[in-house]
């Protein structure tokens, strides 16, 4: 059996309040994935209001994304200064708040400022709370991290689900996302209270340079991050022109990975223990670039979605493996060994999408997605970097 350990004394806290520190964090890894998931179904009503075209949207998903790769380091900071508890909190409202402004607000300079705060309250908060996760899974003693990103993947498909019945409810005006906001700040205030409260490390680092053991396991985060990615812009895209299906049925392949990784994810713990981190991180890279050439290869839809749902079910537990791992690097606080991975980590979504648009524009998607495997491949080669 796998154990985590942990120099803190995490394990002098009582049996009963770990456990609702437990539940109390994977309702706010639930709530930050229903928060993206309500912004996504909104996005083309957000370009609507606004007047604006394609390409300004992309300019404003970018605003997102660098938002929340630039506050990752701060949040390393501030969880080692004052420790995950209050910094998940606190993230957490912001999250809460910039979300309802972001889907409400007019005028061009004020949405993209929005974007900016809504991006850097959510990359706070996604340190904040897996960092707060590895103090759980630590007081444990046993692999919890997968069920977290479980219940983030859940958060996920609940929150597009909802957002798509507020707007067909005629909720789309902004009151839908007012009343979610709402729901998800109060949720926040109630779960604070029995979040894990472990001191900050004194002389521990809260964010370095990436180097040593956090640049390979901050590249691994990386790659994993950049397939993602690369699923949610293109796979849609890659489905339509080698199967020749219509845009809707196109779009239930990248269902299938989300469903599939969502319900990895809350077995993963078990194979972590079973099997051991090593094993499923090996099983996870191959799966990962087996998947995606099956998606590339395959004319015929079933088999391109089965190859999407394939690498579901084996990217849903390499980065909880490795966000474990961040947090336990020797001489730094869990907040600022992730802050350091999941920075670099974040920037595989950042660039993976325009960089496969390049390749893609020079041969095509297929191809820029069958280079995009072999990531797959260094995942599973590096893998022994995860063990404990």
């Amino acid at each position: 059996m796998s154990r985590i350990d942990d120099t803190r004394s995490l394990q002098r806290a009582p049996a009963a309040s770990v456990n609702a520190a437990r539940w109390s964090v994977s309702t706010i890894f639930l709530l930050n994935g229903a928060g993206i998931g309500v912004w996504a179904a909104h996005v083309p009503l957000v370009q609507a209001r606004a007047g604006i075209d394609t390409g300004v949207l992309g300019f404003l998903l970018l605003t997102i994304a660098g938002g929340a790769i630039s506050a990752m380091p701060l949040s390393g900071w501030m969880a080692g200064r004052w420790g995950t508890r209050a910094v998940v909190v606190g993230s957490g409202l912001l999250f809460a708040l910039t979300s309802d402004i972001l889907m409400n607000v007019s005028g061009l300079v004020p949405l993209f400022l929005a974007a900016y705060a809504f991006g850097a309250s959510n990359g706070v908060l996604d340190v904040a709370m897996n960092a707060n996760a590895s103090e759980v899974e630590a007081a444990r003693g046993i692999p919890t991290m997968s069920s977290f990103h479980g219940f983030y993947s859940l958060g996920g498909l609940i929150g597009a689900a909802l957002g798509g019945l507020m707007i067909g409810a005629g909720l789309g005006d902004g009151r839908g996302a007012m009343m979610v906001s709402a729901a998800i700040f109060a949720a926040v205030v109630s779960c604070g209270g029995r979040l894990l409260v472990v001191p900050p490390a004194p002389h521990a680092s809260h964010f370095a340079l990436p180097r040593g053991p956090a640049l390979f396991l901050g590249l691994l985060a990386l790659l994993c991050f950049a397939i993602e990615g690369a699923l949610v812009d293109w796979s849609a895209l890659l489905l339509k022109e080698r199967t020749q299906v219509d845009a809707a049925t196109a779009a239930l392949g990248y269902s299938a990975f989300s469903v599939t990784m969502a319900a990895c994810r809350f077995a993963g713990d078990r194979l972590v223990l079973r099997f051991g981190p090593l094993r499923v991180m090996i099983v996870g890279g191959l799966g990962m670039f087996a998947g995606l050439m099956l998606a590339v290869a395959s004319t015929q839809f079933w088999l391109s979605a089965l190859g999407l749902a394939l690498i579901g079910l084996a990217a849903a537990n390499v980065v909880p493996l490795i966000f474990a791992a961040a947090a336990r690097m020797p001489g730094m606080s869990a907040g600022g060994g992730l802050a350091t991975v999941a920075t670099l980590g974040y920037a595989g979504l950042l660039m993976a999408p325009p960089l496969l648009g390049a390749i893609a524009a020079h041969t095509n998607i297929a191809v820029a997605l069958g280079i995009l495997s072999l990531s797959g491949i260094v995942i599973a080669a590096n893998a022994r970097i995860v063990k404990p």
